[in-house]
């Protein structure tokens, strides 16, 4: 489904709810989407943001391990 066959979509289901507490519950999601301008990135405070471009580099650098190897080490050290 593209962009506008969702919205076309949208507006059919809109069509059809009566339902003023479920429609007053979109109109919030829907208006508190549309007023954000911001990508969430924007939003990360300078700590958060340096770790996380540590992380990237050490990634390109090869120094990562598998969500299984990770899984396998906390099982270990918490006897699981």
């Amino acid at each position: 489904m593209n962009t506008n066959e969702i919205k076309a979509d949208l507006h059919l289901l809109i069509e059809n709810i009566n339902d003023e507490t479920i429609l007053n519950a979109v109109r919030t999601i829907l208006s508190k989407q549309s007023k954000r301008k911001t990508d969430w990135a924007d939003e990360l405070s300078d700590d958060l943001r340096i770790e996380l471009e540590k992380s990237l580099v050490e990634i390109k650098n090869g120094k990562i391990i598998t969500h299984e190897d990770a899984m396998n080490q906390i099982k270990m050290r918490y006897n699981l």
